[in-house]
């Protein structure tokens, strides 16, 4: 059998002919419709209708589609890691004060910078448009109407009685969901819903409208079951698609969070709708929409709504408040809409920025022919702790196992798009446990998460990246580094708790776990006792 690029110079006629003639065979079906049933003769309009029948042939687009329950130590590990982790991200480096306020960090760990909102004096020049204020003219979508005018009605939820429309059950999130009359008073942050039958008593739920219902700081929306003696506010404009709620407060800012707290609870709760709901955001973020602007319109066509700064009564026949939540960056097939799975939502991220296809192998195997090629591996290496103290010999050591190394861009001026392409250009992931192995959802199918443990912390790994990694449809390489390869031995000794009972440390509290083996440590990675680990790494990929 020949080389993978000798396979694809003997396909390239046959795609060349496929490209042209497709197009030509429906340029001969049109000009034999036009003929034979006279249009040409028809009037001065005749010529504009075929030319306007041939543009709409050759514009179709080849369309190319992708179609458990948290336990407890999912919810401790994931708060360790965002009391610990939120300095040192990908998504950006910011402490949680600044995270929960909406500052935005430059760039973190794993080198893809964030959308910096412009100071006074800067101009943006993120490819993404602002949040919408005000209400627009209808556009050309069609997604608003005035109030005169109504809206075609929508069938897709059945109405409620008014009294079941919140669900305050779960240990990770709230969630509300009205179908019928409903309308967002958007500068309140009010959702009214009108019951069918107004016969039952006015209820009112007030929800953190993001999957982590116990941070403070997260803004809560009013929902209110209005009865026949309460007078609703009259709509200023009608939608006909459905609604989502939802808040960017939080640990936004670290990327893992942006992952496991937003964007994977967002895919979970509207890509059901297949890009037909409208989005509308309180504690908004306009650099988190910009940083994830491809992810946001893949999962919609409408303008994204500030819902904090909005001033309308904005009315739809369906809206859900809130966004559902399984477990740390994890989704239970059984508890989600069409049996979605995160190998889904990872497909979906990628299709989001035209990556390539599920099918389309790992790069080292799409071209192993090739007697040079190696396999590649991005190398993050974390800005502030637990970092690789011994950058160099580790480069060494991974270039004698026979990888082509790629370190994390760490510009501020990187953009996502140029990150992400980075990413899938390699094999491999490989990094200490932190926010910046967040990046695995990037990678493709069959790719290797090369994971890191510090000492101390190996119960979090498995809940954090482990699962998560297989779930997506990647390998998971773990190695656990000993006491000897942690700065921790230095400064405590063989004698000290720290390092002769890590668990006794675990069952004194987060706070002192976090502040000792992710804040204060960093590693002295070994190679020749770290090298099976790379083996089996490479194992994986060939």
């Amino acid at each position: 059998m020949g080389s993978p690029k000798a396979a694809r110079s003997s396909v390239k006629p046959g795609i060349w002919r496929r490209r042209v003639g497709a197009p030509l065979a429906a340029l001969l079906v049109v000009l034999a419709v036009v003929v034979f049933s006279g249009k040409l003769g028809e009037g001065p309009n005749a010529s504009s209708q075929f030319t306007n029948t041939l543009q709409a042939v050759r514009d179709k687009p080849n369309s190319t589609g992708n179609g458990g329950s948290a336990n407890k130590e999912d919810l401790a590990t994931g708060k360790s890691d965002q009391e610990s982790d939120a300095a040192n991200s990908v998504g950006g480096n910011v402490e949680h004060k600044q995270a929960s306020q909406g500052t935005n960090p430059a760039v973190g760990e794993g080198g893809a910078a964030t959308a910096v909102p412009p100071q006074d004096g800067e101009t943006s020049t993120a490819g993404s448009e602002p949040l919408e204020k005000e209400s627009p003219p209808q556009d050309p979508e069609g997604e608003e109407t005035t109030a005169e005018s109504g809206s075609d009605l929508y069938t897709k939820c059945t109405p409620q009685n008014g009294t079941n429309i919140c669900d305050l059950s779960n240990q990770r999130f709230d969630i509300c969901e009205l179908c019928g009359d409903a309308r967002i008073i958007g500068q309140s942050s009010t959702v009214l819903y009108i019951p069918q039958s107004r016969a039952s008593n006015s209820e009112e739920w007030s929800i953190r409208a993001q999957s982590r219902k116990t941070l403070p700081w997260i803004k809560k929306v009013t929902v209110k079951s209005l009865n026949a003696s309460q007078t609703e506010q009259r709509c200023t404009s009608r939608h006909g698609m459905p609604a989502i709620v939802f808040s960017l407060g939080g640990f936004t800012g670290n990327v893992w969070h942006d992952f496991s707290d937003v964007l994977v609870p967002l895919f979970l709760t509207a890509r059901q709708f297949d890009r037909d709901v409208q989005l509308l955001i309180t504690n908004n973020q306009p650099w988190f929409v910009k940083k994830y602007s491809a992810i946001f319109h893949h999962l919609t066509r409408h303008s994204i709504i500030d819902l904090d700064a909005d001033d309308q009564v904005r009315c739809y026949p369906h809206v859900i408040v809130g966004l559902r939540s399984h477990r740390d960056l994890g989704i239970d097939p059984k508890a989600s809409p069409q049996n979605y799975t995160l190998m889904d939502f990872r497909l979906f991220v990628r299709e989001a920025y035209g990556l390539p296809a599920p099918e389309v192998a790992i790069p080292y195997r799409s071209d192993k022919d090739d007697p040079n090629k190696k396999p590649r591996i991005m190398l993050i290496d974390r800005s502030k702790t637990r970092r690789f103290m011994n950058v160099p010999d580790v480069l060494r050591g991974l270039d004698w196992f026979g990888f082509e190394v790629v370190k994390a861009d760490l510009r501020a001026d990187s953009s996502v798009d140029e990150f992400v392409r980075l990413v899938d250009s390699c094999d491999a992931i490989m990094g200490v446990q932190g926010a910046g192995l967040t990046n695995m959802v990037y990678l493709r199918s069959g790719a290797v998460l090369v994971h890191i443990v510090p000492y101390g912390i190996e119960f979090m790994a498995e809940g954090l990246y482990g699962a998560a990694a297989r779930d997506m449809g990647l390998e998971h390489v773990k190695y656990s580094i000993s006491p000897q390869e942690s700065t921790l031995l230095e400064k405590y000794g063989w004698n000290h708790t720290v390092i002769k009972d890590p668990e006794a440390i675990r069952k004194s509290g987060w706070e002192k776990l976090g502040e000792l083996y992710m804040s204060q440590q960093n590693i002295v990675l070994n190679m020749t006792r770290f090298g099976p680990t790379l083996l089996k790494a490479i194992e994986f990929i060939m």
